[in-house]
């Protein structure tokens, strides 16, 4: 089993994520999608260059984007399932191998300026 590390941003995105659909999905529904994102979080430290991963470079670094819908199909039972996830992980190799998860990208977001933002912070000096 792969090793994974959630940055402070991705933590609290992650929180705000889960927050937002036991609003919207009520208790079951924040756990079906916590459900599916830490799979999604699993599948990548198992194989970060696994089928479904998008890697996009920028600020001189490669990031890896990887769907959450790719990772639904793990739960059997089909009325269980997410049927429309909305977030993409947004990822790196670091150089001990662990996978570095930086934040998570909603299909709705400019891709392309949250990749920038998401780098950026995740260059600065951890404490």
């Amino acid at each position: 089993m792969g090793k994974f590390r959630l940055s402070a941003p991705a933590e609290a995105d992650l929180d705000a994520i889960l927050d937002w659909s036991e609003e919207r999905f009520h208790a079951v529904g924040r756990m079906r999608y916590a459900a599916l994102l830490v799979q999604a979080m699993q599948d990548l430290a198992d194989d970060p260059r696994r089928e479904g991963v998008e890697w996009v470079r920028t600020l001189k670094q490669s990031v890896g984007l990887y769907h959450a819908w790719h990772s639904r199909d793990h739960d059997p039972d089909p009325a269980e399932r997410v049927h429309d996830p909305r977030h993409a992980v947004v990822f790196r190799i670091a150089e001990d191998g662990v996978v570095d998860l930086l934040d998570f990208v909603h299909d709705h977001m400019l891709r392309g300026r949250a990749l920038r933002r998401i780098v950026r912070g995740s260059q600065s000096p951890r404490h």
